[in-house]
């Protein structure tokens, strides 16, 4: 129940509570896009409603504990972070009303079997999730992706693109993503280097090289 405890915007505004000094609002604004597409990928993924609707619940409440604290010293920087309580809250609400809807009316919700997709396509042995989302990143920060609209494609849906194209699931899209960018600076695009080599190598297997 407290996964949305555990995110970085949580951490942020815990901190901020703390010590103001130091919490940028473009790190609250990015922070806070990435908790909404948690949010969204929880509520699609999450098949125990009962789960869904006491998770939502935990976190507004302790996000409105977090809130009270922060009224009790009001300044400036207090003013700006109501303001991303206040959105928070907002969105956790309205999400906790669908929720709500969901559990009355399950009939709306149930999938039609017949025209879901099952790809016959798989990820070989030897390749890792890791693997895949170096992919995934490389085509989503160069905005190689655009959805029906024109516009860049979420960082959810085209993870998705992948998972139900290759028939896996990646535990936490988020985490997964981190692990990228954290790897030493060698390791960093080593699945893409591998892709390049393999490239060269068939160019020049085809006589082009």
């Amino acid at each position: 129940m407290n996964r949305f405890l555990k995110t970085k915007l949580f951490d942020l505004l815990s901190c901020s509570i703390r010590e103001q000094d130091g919490i940028y609002y473009t790190d609250l604004s990015n922070a806070y896009d990435d908790f909404v597409g948690q949010l969204l990928d929880f509520c699609r993924e999450e098949q125990d409603i009962i789960l869904l609707c006491f998770t939502i619940n935990y976190t507004m409440t302790e996000l409105k504990g977090l809130n009270i604290q922060l009224e009790i010293k009001p300044d400036s920087k207090a003013t700006d972070l109501h303001v991303f309580f206040t959105k928070i809250l907002d969105i956790l609400e309205s999400t906790y009303r669908i929720i709500k809807f969901r559990l009355e009316n399950p009939e709306f919700f149930q999938k039609n079997k017949e025209d879901s997709f099952v790809s016959d396509v798989y990820l070989a042995d030897d390749v890792d999730f890791i693997d895949i989302m170096e992919v995934i990143c490389g085509l989503f920060y160069s905005h190689s992706v655009r959805n029906k609209t024109g516009n860049p494609v979420n960082f959810s849906d085209l993870t998705r693109v992948f998972e139900t194209g290759m028939n896996f699931k990646f535990a936490d899209i988020y985490k997964k993503r981190d692990d990228v960018f954290r790897r030493k600076a060698a390791k960093l695009t080593e699945f893409l280097n591998e892709l390049i080599i393999a490239i060269k190598i068939e160019s020049k297997n085809r006589g082009y090289r």
